[in-house]
């Protein structure tokens, strides 16, 4: 295809002025969107809060950073915003139990914390010592818009798992992971 075949672009301030994608439309496009299905946890010397997300991608290897989605209303941004440091924990498909307790189970942000096995590295920000990988981040900037936070976080440290392990993903609504071809998951 050509430009030519393409035709003109609309006015980009027609664009910006025209009605928004209707949220359903977005939601349903999203879940198509599969994800690696992380926990985002941060300690701001009194309280522990995290969340599970999957809007996690890298940013830069030099310097190593991340970047990381993080809801405007909740516990957890606030804790990071005050703290400024924070780890990302890439699960496996066995942490399902955990990824949904920090997903929105009716438990306190301590609560959330009870089960598995946490430490620090050299943030103090609380990691999952048992996941796949550990991202530990000073909150190098903080860019908010509308209901959301992008946190860049500047990796401090990482944490590998020796094990070769499933990944824990988010697709279509619904947890899965990886299989070989023949097999489900």
């Amino acid at each position: 295809m050509t430009a030519a075949e393409l035709g003109t672009l609309p006015p980009l301030q027609a664009l910006r002025h025209s009605a928004s994608l209707p949220l359903s439309d977005f939601r349903l496009a999203m879940r198509r969107l599969t994800g690696a299905v992380t926990l985002v946890a941060t300690h701001d010397g009194q309280t522990l809060a995290g969340l599970t997300a999957t809007a996690v991608t890298s940013f830069s290897a030099e310097p190593a950073r991340l970047l990381a989605c993080v809801n405007l209303k909740g516990s957890t941004f606030r804790a990071i915003a005050e703290s400024r440091r924070m780890s990302v924990n890439l699960l496996a498909y066995r942490h399902l139990d955990l990824a949904q307790q920090f997903g929105g189970a009716p438990t306190t942000q301590s609560q959330r914390f009870e089960p598995g096995r946490w430490g620090t590295l050299a943030t103090g920000a609380p990691v999952l010592l048992d996941a796949l990988a550990v991202f530990d981040c000073v909150v190098d900037e903080m860019m908010v818009a509308h209901s959301h936070a992008a946190m860049i976080g500047e990796i401090k440290a990482v944490l590998l798992s020796p094990r070769n392990e499933a990944p824990l993903l988010y697709s279509d609504g619904q947890y899965t992971t990886l299989a070989d071809l023949g097999e489900t998951a």
